[in-house]
């Protein structure tokens, strides 16, 4: 099983990029989404991480390699379902506080759908994938993959933390001794992340064992520290 770091940008065959991990291209094709992490994207091949079409593609890509990828619907976002619109009560949204207008994303039984149509009290709601039916393509580039132990923790940390920095890392056999650095530590979500990183690490590097340690410092200490030093070259 390889774990690979991939750059891509993907686009409607003949028609509109809608994704990639490059910035300037997002910002370019007026895609940039500001609350969103552009790089390259760690990817278990094989696992679904991406779309079928394009995990195949991995298992024979080699780092530095790029291929243009060009998926029907069933190796993409597979193919339009008339079992997937509904039609949905106006109370039902109501509820929720919402005032649905055609094209809007919504959250329905813990799926995501868009709004096709308001009249008469219902509404109708699509399930289906927005690009579900398309052919899309891809432009692929392997840029990196983990090959030793070490290396594929931090693989698995950069999915969880969106980042390694300052991570370290003391694997002993099936255990690890992972220290966090002290800006992970402040995440709102970092139960979240661990719990997500632990559960990949049990599955695909066989461990026994994740301990996680933390190191928080006194900012009033260190601003002091820093003060003493300046007069010191002062």
């Amino acid at each position: 099983m390889d774990f690979a770091t991939i750059e891509y940008t993907a686009s409607v065959k003949d028609g509109r990029t809608f994704d990639t991990t490059d910035a300037n291209t997002a910002q370019k094709e007026k895609i940039f989404d500001s609350k969103r992490i552009y790089r390259p994207l760690p990817v278990v091949v094989g696992e679904g991480n991406v779309v079928k079409g394009v995990d195949e593609a991995l298992k024979d890509m080699k780092v530095g390699e790029e291929k243009t990828l060009e998926l029907a619907p069933e190796k993409a976002f597979g193919q339009r379902d008339a079992n997937l619109i509904r039609l949905v009560p106006m109370k039902v949204f109501k509820q929720q506080g919402l005032n649905p207008i055609p094209g809007m994303p919504v959250e329905l039984d813990g799926r995501m759908a868009r709004i096709q149509t308001v009249a008469g009290g219902r509404v109708r709601v699509d399930f289906n994938h927005e690009l579900a039916g398309k052919n899309v393509v891809y432009k692929v580039k392997v840029v990196s993959k983990a090959e030793t132990e070490n290396g594929k923790v931090k693989f698995l940390v950069e999915r969880s933390f969106n980042d390694s920095e300052d991570f370290k890392i003391n694997l002993s056999g099936k255990k690890l001794i992972l220290e966090l650095p002290e800006k992970a530590s402040r995440d709102r979500n970092i139960m979240f992340r661990k719990a997500s990183l632990s559960a990949e690490l049990f599955k695909y590097l066989e461990l026994n064992e994740v301990v996680y340690t933390e190191s928080w410092k006194n900012p009033k200490a260190e601003k002091k520290s820093e003060e003493k030093k300046e007069e010191k070259k002062d």
